[in-house]
């Protein structure tokens, strides 16, 4: 039962009161009455007497009438919503996912920086002593990188990074997708990536030189990608690409409406040499794209080189006026 709050309580006891003095007669003081009043009342005293009660009575009645709502919204008993938990999954999603309600006008310039190859959980903490927003491309789960999935699910963003066909590399460790895999191979291997990282909005290719410049194979990848509401971005292993004429090809519309683009490509990679002041000076040229496109996307690793280079250069992207953004947050006219 609902606890009374003091108004009603208040309320309740001045009604009790009135009622008593005003009802109840007093038992008392009787028979003292009937020793004193031994001669029957006048008339007038009567009349007297019971214009007094019945003004009483009236006032009573209207101060019911006039309290009566508040009483009846006091003693009903209100129901009120149990507090949930988020789920995090849920809000993984949330973060994951575009807003469509959302403006699609930047303020600033933009500067996406995505950290290929994270399989680990020290990996990934290297990313969070950056002062800034960092996209981790985690790879996908294999023997290799098993904990990948429960990693991205505490992260705001993330995208997977997916290991496709290269010239003349290769790692074990790795599941590859392959340039003569069929459609249905492909298929598979991407809905079981989406098992495991559920609220997954864009993939980045792992190597890829041979597969990426093959247009069978990409036309595949790309169709399926699609079919998964995937965004593609191209990390331009090779410049031989064949992404952008997929889609010169077969018109597509954006997954992101904020992105007037069906697919996102790589503008600078920050340490292909492992050089703290190489990569500096990297960094300083995707702020510099960014400046003049409005936009850019730089790719690193998580070297201990590159997480010293990215730190050290946090007040000067604070002095830069370009804003660092989740590859999700590219807003691209």
């Amino acid at each position: 039962m609902n606890k009374l709050n003091p108004i009603t309580i208040g309320i309740i006891a001045l009604l009790l009161v009135l009622l008593v003095f005003n009802f109840i007669p007093d038992q008392e003081s009787k028979p003292i009455q009937q020793k004193i009043i031994k001669t029957k009342p006048s008339t007038q005293e009567t009349q007297e007497t019971q214009e007094t009660n019945n003004m009483l009575i009236q006032k009573n009645i209207d101060f019911l009438e006039e309290n009566l709502q508040l009483l009846k919204e006091n003693l009903e008993p209100k129901t009120k919503p149990l507090p949930t938990t988020p789920n995090p999954e849920s809000l993984a999603k949330e973060t994951n996912t575009p807003k469509t309600t959302q403006i699609c006008q930047r303020t600033k310039p933009q500067l996406a920086i995505i950290i290929d190859d994270i399989s680990n959980y020290t990996q990934y903490r290297r990313l969070q002593e950056i002062p800034y927003k960092i996209t981790p491309s985690f790879f996908p789960k294999t023997i290799a990188s098993k904990n990948t999935p429960q990693i991205a699910a505490t992260a705001p963003f993330y995208m997977v990074h997916l290991p496709l066909e290269a010239l003349n590399f290769y790692q074990k460790e790795h599941l590859w997708l392959f340039s003569n895999d069929s459609k249905q191979i492909i298929q598979d291997r991407i809905q079981a990536i989406k098992k495991d990282f559920p609220n997954l909005t864009y993939i980045n290719n792992h190597t890829g030189s041979k597969f990426t410049q093959d247009p069978n194979a990409m036309q595949n990848l790309l169709a399926v990608l699609n079919e998964n509401k995937i965004t593609f971005v191209d990390s331009r292993t090779t410049p031989k690409t064949k992404t952008a004429l997929y889609y010169k090809n077969n018109p597509t519309a954006s997954l992101n409406p904020c992105q007037n683009t069906p697919f996102l490509e790589r503008n600078i990679f920050l340490d292909n040499e492992l050089n703290i002041s190489k990569i500096t000076q990297n960094f300083i040229k995707a702020i510099e794209t960014a400046k003049s496109k409005g936009y850019a996307i730089a790719i690193g690793h998580p070297h201990k080189e590159t997480i010293l280079a990215l730190k050290n250069a946090s007040e000067y992207l604070q002095k830069s006026g370009v804003e660092a953004v989740y590859i999700n947050e590219l807003i691209i006219p």
